[in-house]
């Protein structure tokens, strides 16, 4: 079961709030699982977005993509906007609000990044 309520975490004799996960997280990340993402999940380290989406290109290389999972009226904190002006420009930013959705626009980044002579 998931705690879905935030509270005081003390690290290294800081405090910080523990990160509470969106109530459409787990139907999100099954539903990138199943389209064939690896889906690598941040989301108690803090700082940085909910997941890191990683799928292997036909050349070999890894595509990555960070994804900040919010409920359809969620809204960035001032750090995940920040944290989006500098990865979104380069592809590797996406806000996840619907599992369908998602996978699409996900799918078409990655396949998007796929080059010509890889491409069937």
């Amino acid at each position: 079961m998931v705690d879905n309520l935030a509270r005081p975490v003390g690290q290294r004799g800081e405090m910080r709030y523990a990160a509470r996960r969106d109530a459409n997280d787990g139907i999100i990340t099954e539903a990138l699982r199943k389209a064939g993402f690896q889906v690598h999940d941040y989301a108690q380290v803090g700082q940085v977005p909910d997941k890191l989406i990683t799928k292997t290109l036909p050349c070999g290389t890894q595509w990555v993509c960070w994804v900040e999972i919010k409920t359809p009226k969620g809204k960035l904190t001032q750090s995940q906007e920040t944290f989006r002006t500098v990865f979104e420009p380069r592809g590797e930013f996406y806000v996840a609000r619907d599992a369908q959705e998602a996978v699409k626009d996900l799918y078409e980044r990655y396949t998007g990044c796929i080059k010509p002579e890889y491409a069937r």
